[in-house]
């Protein structure tokens, strides 16, 4: 028998897709469909309808997962949080399209996963507390049936993505070369000296006072001056002057904009949890590269991964490019 077949094996009931409930194109056994109101399609995959109910739910449950996974990371907590909101749809519509693939090669689902990842939310994210976890999705919206249904979906992905990245193997002269093509990946913490302008989210039409600001520093407003009048963070009384600070102890959105802005240069509005943040690099100072050999476990988890990625990715652009997706947008 074919393992990735024994792996997921279950008799099931309906003939149809369970996914299919959720994507709207059909019902549980038994039962008649659904009669949907007011509820817009925003894509169609292959005949196969994703509905404006399907995208909320997916941002609510991944939103869900992720919130309680990195409740002791904030920053990691942030970006991951960024990336469900801007990629909820794409996520649907891959899904769909790796769920196709999925039953096209006869793998079906075992219960006892579905089970079993449901036992380790709870555990993980609620300390086993079954009670809070519901409460959680009664505040998010969600039916414990429709969560599974999306857990489902999600399972499904992971697996046949790794499916299709198969088994990695790498060289040394690989791991060599993606060693020294990413060097600062592997370096001691950089450090940065700045300036800061904060507008906190608590004001009034924030983003547009933000970029008022941000037009008058470009145009070659005195950054102190403006600092000390409009900024609402802690540095404010210092015109904004930051001393020396790792740039591993920013967020990754504040980091990633000082690396993408010049010395002496101002830094584009970047959207933080609670405020947007406008910066100006006055020094940058790179850290030591640490000794290959003290690091390359990571490097080869790094390259492997990044195979991983490529051959994924490389499987979903053929599956797009032949498969009928209309996008009729989201709101």
């Amino acid at each position: 028998m074919n393992p990735f077949r024994a792996f997921f094996l279950i008799v099931r009931a309906c003939g149809a897709w369970l996914a299919m409930v959720l994507a709207g194109g059909g019902a549980a056994c038994g039962q008649a469909p659904e009669e949907k109101t007011l509820d817009r399609m925003v894509a169609k995959v292959n005949g196969a309808p994703i509905l404006d109910s399907d995208l909320k739910h997916m941002t609510a449950a991944q939103a869900q997962v992720i919130r309680h996974q990195f409740a002791d990371d904030p920053k990691k907590l942030e970006k991951e949080m960024a990336g469900v909101r801007l990629n909820a749809l794409d996520t649907l519509i891959d899904s769909q399209l790796l769920a196709d693939e999925f039953y096209k090669i006869g793998g079906v689902m075992e219960p006892e996963i579905l089970g079993k990842d449901l036992t380790q939310i709870i555990q993980v994210g609620f300390r086993g507390n079954r009670e809070a976890f519901m409460a959680d999705l009664a505040k998010n919206g969600l039916a414990m049936e429709k969560f599974r249904e999306l857990r489902e979906r999600m399972i499904i992905m992971n697996v046949m993505r790794a499916r299709i990245a198969g088994k990695v193997e790498v060289t040394d002269e690989s791991v060599q070369e993606h060693f020294e093509k990413n060097l600062r990946r592997w370096s001691g913490p950089q450090k940065v000296k700045l300036h800061t302008v904060t507008v906190s989210k608590m004001s009034a039409d924030a983003r547009s006072v933000a970029e008022s600001l941000h037009r008058k520093l470009t145009e070659g407003g005195d950054f102190e001056e403006i600092a000390r009048k409009s900024s609402a963070d802690s540095h404010a009384a210092r015109g904004g002057e930051w001393k020396w600070i790792y740039l591993s102890d920013l967020t990754d959105k504040v980091s990633e904009g000082v690396l993408a802005t010049k010395k002496g240069e101002i830094s584009a509005v970047m959207e933080q949890v609670d405020a947007y943040i406008i910066l100006r690099v006055d020094d940058l100072q790179a850290g030591e590269p640490k000794p290959f050999e003290s690091v390359r476990g990571e490097v080869v988890a790094s390259l492997m991964d990044e195979v991983s990625r490529e051959r994924v990715e490389k499987r979903m652009m053929e599956l797009r490019a032949v498969a009928d997706i209309q996008r009729m947008g989201a709101e």
